[in-house]
């Protein structure tokens, strides 16, 4: 567990370098509810990894920011993001999160064009 409630585990160790604040990271991901029901995942958006740089407010929600810290590069982590650390905001305020309902293509087009979101 991280100091902010976070839990995780590696599920496979990476070996590269160590994910760490300031790092431009880029991964594949899979959002799941705590009982297993799949919301969304990068597979699910044409294979499109989710990019953000550790430590940016405006990056990612805050349990992700967290839980990702210290992993290693090519790693598999499953990471356990309390509610208060999760998607809790609106679509407009940059930070990522789980598929609202009435969030379709036309939305996701316009994070990749205007906002800049989820490309390399």
């Amino acid at each position: 567990t991280k100091s902010a409630g976070v839990s995780y585990e590696d599920l496979r160790p990476g070996s590269g370098e160590v994910v760490e604040e300031g790092k431009r990271v880029n991964f594949q991901w899979v959002l799941k509810r705590s009982n297993g029901y799949l919301v969304d995942s990068s597979e699910r958006n044409e294979g499109v990894p989710f990019i953000f740089t550790v430590g940016d407010p405006k990056g990612a929600i805050a349990g992700l920011d967290e839980g990702i810290r210290g992993m290693k590069v090519g790693g598999i982590r499953r990471i356990i993001i309390p509610p208060e650390l999760a998607y809790v905001d609106g679509v407009e305020d940059g930070k990522p999160g789980p598929v609202p309902s009435g969030f379709g293509p036309k939305q996701r087009i316009r994070r990749v064009m205007i906002l800049l979101k989820d490309i390399p």
